[in-house]
């Protein structure tokens, strides 16, 4: 059931770390988000602005090293946090898709159960919580507004913020 306030203490305990998600990439799809992370290099500017804007929220990715989007999308955030590691990142990988229940979109598991508690309908997607664990933005795939990763989270939080 989609929760209306996410335990933060909970999703930061149950998620990987930047480091861990990394480490555990694996398979041929593994190696590519492994070398996207590493090639990337972001908007020096936007994650700097990003760094500032970011201090007060949780970003939890949810993604699959099969997913063409996450290889990309998920792997710049990664970066993203390596780099700044004051922006607040968690990860739950290893998503799978239930095709043959018309009812369940994500089978649980292999997928983490905290799929369960989002309205998670692609991957990747980052969500975007407050410090009281409300969802107050996403990214879902890639960005939709500017042209990095970085720009569109700033973006967004402008946004939130006003």
């Amino acid at each position: 059931m989609v929760k209306e306030i996410h335990d933060i203490k909970h999703l930061e305990k149950a998620g990987m770390q930047v480091d861990e998600m990394i480490e555990k990439l694996s398979g041929t799809d593994g190696e590519v988000m492994k070398e996207n992370y590493e090639k990337y290099e972001p908007n020096q500017e936007a994650l700097s602005e990003l760094e500032e804007k970011a201090k007060d929220y949780l970003f939890v990715v949810f993604c699959a090293e099969w997913c063409g989007d996450c290889k990309t999308t998920a792997a710049y955030f990664a970066k993203i946090v390596k780099l700044k590691p004051s922006i607040n990142g968690v990860f739950f990988k290893g998503l799978k898709s239930a095709p043959k229940d018309p009812d369940v979109r994500w089978r649980v598991p292999p997928s983490p159960p905290e799929v369960n508690d989002f309205d998670l309908r692609k991957i990747p997607t980052i969500f975007i919580l407050n410090s009281e664990g409300k969802l107050v933005g996403e990214m879902i795939e890639n960005p939709q507004i500017k042209s990095t990763v970085e720009e569109e989270l700033v973006y967004i939080l402008d946004n939130i913020q006003g």
